[in-house]
């Protein structure tokens, strides 16, 4: 009797389950689809550095007063330029990239205008010359030479090609979500040369003003980052008193000890392997 009860209550369930609409399933499906698209979405959305790599010096775009003008008319002999990408809707990570920007540069011995330029470019399209002066005018509110800053930082808008050949010769790399009416992007200031070439790159939305005074005379000089420099980044910090970079003890003990460390390993094991395979078995007749 109680055998024959459970397995009606089984089949009552397995009618109930079967007769579940159809587009519950694909609901569940579309769903999965959904959040497998924006997981591929967020690893497409990033930067890839490119340091050397050079701008399109000759791509129009739009400045905070409404004129037409290429991107290399910012880019002056001897004077290096901190370039940004951000869209003015944005509800988070944009504004902390230019505030930290405005706080680094508060702190830094270079003059902008004499020493170097900024170019903020929009990556929205729809962003306009209005929206980028409404968003200058807030961040020079920060800064300690709002005069210097108003002149010699730069607000652009442009089209969606414009953009594109701007951000793809650096690595920077972004995606929009309709549905949100947002785009999922990561934070970085890029420190260019003269003439227009990737010098070096800073992740993140705060920039040490030493490390980013000392691209700056780098980018000035024309060089192009590489390891070296940045384990000189690590090693030394500004010194105001005497206008010159001095090491940093602990950092540079802390580097030196994991050095030897390394190349201890590396010998043991080089001494370990050939010892292994320079082995001699033991001769067949040998007593044990």
């Amino acid at each position: 009797m109680f055998q024959g009860r459970t397995i009606s209550v089984l089949l009552i369930f397995l009618l109930a389950t079967a007769a579940l609409p159809a587009r519950s399933l694909f609901a569940d499906f579309n769903s999965i689809q959904n959040a497998v698209q924006q997981s591929r979405q967020a690893v497409q959305a990033g930067i890839t550095p490119k340091p050397g790599a050079r701008l399109p010096m000759g791509v129009m775009f739009t400045n905070s007063h409404g004129q037409r003008v290429k991107l290399g008319d910012y880019f002056h002999k001897g004077r290096p330029v901190i370039l940004d990408f951000v869209y003015f809707r944005c509800p988070g990570v944009c504004n902390f990239v230019q505030s930290g920007l405005v706080q680094s540069l508060n702190k830094i011995p270079a003059h902008i205008g004499t020493d170097y330029d900024v170019i903020t470019i929009s990556f929205d399209p729809t962003d306009t010359p209005h929206a980028a002066q409404t968003k200058k005018a807030g961040y020079l509110v920060e800064s300690n030479d709002a005069s210097a800053l108003k002149k010699h930082w730069h607000f652009l808008v442009g089209s969606e090609s414009a953009i594109k050949k701007v951000t793809s010769a650096v690595g920077f790399r972004y995606v929009y979500y309709p549905a949100l009416g947002q785009y999922n992007h990561a934070a970085c200031i890029y420190v260019c040369t003269p003439g227009g070439r990737m010098s070096n790159y800073f992740f993140g939305i705060k920039y040490n003003p030493a490390n980013l005074n000392l691209a700056l005379v780098q980018a000035g000089d024309h060089r192009i980052t590489n390891i070296f420099d940045q384990i000189l980044l690590l090693c030394c910090q500004f010194d105001p008193n005497t206008g010159k970079y001095t090491p940093v003890a602990l950092r540079v003990m802390a580097l030196a000890g994991i050095a030897v460390v390394l190349g201890l390993g590396t010998m043991f094991g080089s001494l370990f392997y050939w010892e292994h395979k320079h082995r001699r078995p033991p001769a067949s007749g040998a007593k044990s």
